[in-house]
């Protein structure tokens, strides 16, 4: 179409995708503290890019090689990939495929590994382009299958009342997000055994599709909510705090509350959720994540690792009896359910394992 390799599904798609970016803009401009917005639009950039590279290469109208042709595709590919694994585990603080191969860091370094080994230096000695496409996918292929296979489990195990917020919308931007997930491990597939472009532009679309209505869905219940509060707050001539439209008094109980959580130490009572903790305040899971991370300057999550891990590394340079406790003695004591949620917030914290942090406080004494 236009004298270019994009077909028309893959066309309709680029323009629908760049009127989204562009709505999209308007919402981080409208509210430029909130990351969430930030998040999303760069996901869609990260679409767009992938599927105008998609489109257009490989072809011999372009002065630039097929060789960098597929690097970019394969960079573009890589880094969607990545950065949605990425967004998930930031956007709703669950990391889809935790414990496991598929790692971010991990899975850039072996399939840019394989690219390299398998596509590059083959296509370079040999000149066959479809010889070495087709050994490069091999990888990618077992990746994408051994993928699906992690996300349908992780889907089907996946507890819901352990999301910070367990509202039946957010629950469903959950679900559509491991939908585009899945769709997006059919790639390697597709490209291995199908590779036609209108095929695999539609399956990794559809994912972002799902998202999206969720995502739009999700910004119209907000903006109800808002305005209904902005209604109460005008009756009642209740000042309004610029940044995230809570009235100002909400916003200094909620401050005070958090205060008397932390000097009673209420951080080491068991499992704390940002949902749990809302419901005990007497407000929601939104507002509370916003004044966390307005005035703590930082997420939910970690404003609690935080929290426990001061409070160990306090109580381990005072109490020589805390010292001999085990790791798992420690974690049950402040609030962690197992030793090694513990020990990962720890060297998250302070860059030193827990065991190696009390072996050089007992060295100093």
């Amino acid at each position: 179409m236009f004298d270019t390799q994009i077909q028309r599904v893959t066309l309709v798609i680029l323009i629908f995708q760049t009127l989204v970016l562009f709505a999209q803009l308007l919402f981080v401009f409208s509210r430029p503290n909130d990351r969430s917005r930030l998040r999303f639009l760069l996901l869609i950039l990260a679409y767009i890019i992938y599927n105008l590279f998609a489109g257009l290469f490989p072809s011999e109208e372009f002065s630039i090689s097929i060789m960098s042709q597929y690097i970019l595709t394969f960079i573009s590919c890589t880094a969607l990939a990545l950065y949605f694994i990425r967004y998930i585990e930031t956007e709703f603080n669950i990391r889809p495929l935790k414990h496991s191969f598929f790692k971010a860091k991990r899975l850039g370094f072996t399939l840019s590994g394989a690219f390299v080994i398998l596509f590059i230096f083959p296509y370079s000695v040999s000149g066959n382009l479809d010889r070495a496409r087709s050994l490069f996918l091999i990888i990618p292929f077992f990746i994408g299958l051994a993928f699906l296979v992690k996300v349908t489990k992780t889907l089907i195990k996946f507890k819901f009342k352990d999301l910070e917020e367990n509202s039946k919308l957010y629950r469903y931007r959950v679900i559509s997000s491991y939908f585009g997930l899945f769709t997006l491990a059919c790639l390697p597939t597709i490209l291995l055994f199908a590779n036609y472009q209108w095929l695999k532009v539609s399956v990794l679309n559809s994912g972002f599709v799902v998202m999206m209505i969720t995502y739009i869905i999700n910004l119209i219940s907000q903006a109800q909510k808002e305005a209904i509060i902005l209604s109460q707050i005008s009756k009642k001539n209740q000042p309004i705090h610029e940044d995230m439209l809570i009235a100002d008094d909400l916003i200094k109980d909620i401050v005070e509350k958090l205060r008397e959580f932390e000097d009673n130490q209420q951080y080491l009572k068991g499992k704390i959720t940002i949902g749990i903790l809302a419901k005990r305040f007497g407000t929601n899971s939104r507002y509370l994540s916003k004044i966390v991370n307005t005035y703590k300057g930082k997420s939910f999550t970690q404003y609690i690792n935080d929290l426990r891990i001061n409070y160990v590394k306090d109580r381990l340079k005072e109490d020589e009896k805390f010292r001999n406790y085990t790791l798992k003695a420690i974690a049950l004591e402040i609030g962690y359910t197992r030793a090694e949620g513990f020990a990962r917030a720890f060297y998250k914290s302070e860059q030193i394992k827990p065991s190696q942090y009390i072996k050089n406080i007992r060295d100093n004494q």
